[in-house]
């Protein structure tokens, strides 16, 4: 073959060479597309079903974003409620979303109280159009009228209905140390469980020194603290209750939240090293535990000798 293109075209060895090379190239570029439709045939007939897979998906998805939105129509079913005791599923027939009705129960279980119909628009993303509607189905007074007391009479009672409005008694101030729950609880936002968390800190602490530490209760709202600041007062003369230093177990001073368990742990340590504290200066003395440290435990330590 080598020598009959040679005799034809006159062309070198190196010629000849390089056309079979292109004519192979030319070849196998003209035959792969064939063999590869053979193969993938398959694959390409499947683009209808795939189209039409697709297409009822489509229509699937279209369906149920209509529904929602029919059976919410077909459901809503204004009526009388007080926000703060309507469930979800009822929240949900007066015309409520999902989250908006998730929303108003959660702030009712973090503490939270409606007092007036107008307190419904303090939820975040609440439909205000919806809420004019379901105005008048709102069973709260639409405003309020302080009536100011002296602070030594006694009030059974924070509320009076008169002519179809509301009359609030405004509570007197109280000691902070010494309320119970259902004081805590006249305080608009406290619940039944921030009063616990409240007076269960006040007991771990041994009783508060400033009003400041109630922003150290845990998840309690910055708003309700400022409300707390208006009606309560420290009693100067209530000592707090303070743990014995130079006798307490480590597990005793661990239970103080100004106290880690490892402090706890380097107090005993040292006193026993060491001997008694004599002032709570002395905690200086102790690795691990830095002055701002000793500035928030030193009320709440006594450095009598022991026995």
């Amino acid at each position: 073959m080598k020598e009959f293109f040679k005799s034809l075209f006159g062309a070198s060895g190196k010629e000849v060479s390089g056309l079979a090379v292109l004519i192979l190239v030319l070849l196998i570029g003209f035959l792969v597309p064939k063999v590869m439709s053979k193969f993938s045939n398959r694959a390409i007939n499947n683009f209808p079903e795939d189209k039409r897979m697709l297409d009822s998906l489509v229509v699937i998805l279209a369906e149920r974003q209509q529904k929602p939105n029919q059976q919410t129509s077909q459901q809503i079913r204004p009526h009388k409620f007080n926000p703060n005791n309507v469930d979800y599923e009822d929240l949900i027939t007066l015309g409520f979303n999902d989250i908006i009705s998730q929303r108003i129960v959660n702030y009712r279980n973090k503490g939270g109280t409606f007092y007036h119909k107008s307190d419904l628009y303090k939820i975040y993303g609440i439909d205000s159009i919806l809420v004019n509607q379901l105005f008048s189905y709102i069973e709260l007074p639409v405003t309020k009228v302080n009536i100011h007391t002296p602070k030594n009479e006694l009030v059974n009672t924070s509320t009076h209905k008169v002519k179809g409005s509301i009359k609030e008694i405004e509570l007197p101030d109280f000691d902070i140390n010494i309320a119970d729950t259902a004081m805590l609880q006249t305080i608009k936002g406290i619940g039944s469980v921030f009063a616990k968390r409240i007076v269960n800190y006040r007991e771990s602490l041994g009783g508060f020194i400033s009003k400041s530490q109630l922003f150290e209760v845990y998840n309690l709202d910055s708003a309700v603290i400022s409300r707390l600041y208006d009606k309560i007062y420290l009693d100067s003369s209530l000592h707090v209750k303070r743990i014995f230093i130079n006798r307490a177990k480590v597990t005793e001073l661990a239970q103080h939240p100004y106290i880690s368990w490892q402090q706890a742990k380097l107090m005993v340590a040292y006193r026993n090293q060491h001997g008694n504290f004599k002032t709570t200066r002395d905690l200086v003395k102790v690795y691990g535990i830095e002055e701002k440290d000793i500035k928030r435990i030193a009320p709440y330590i006594d450095c009598s000798p022991t026995n």
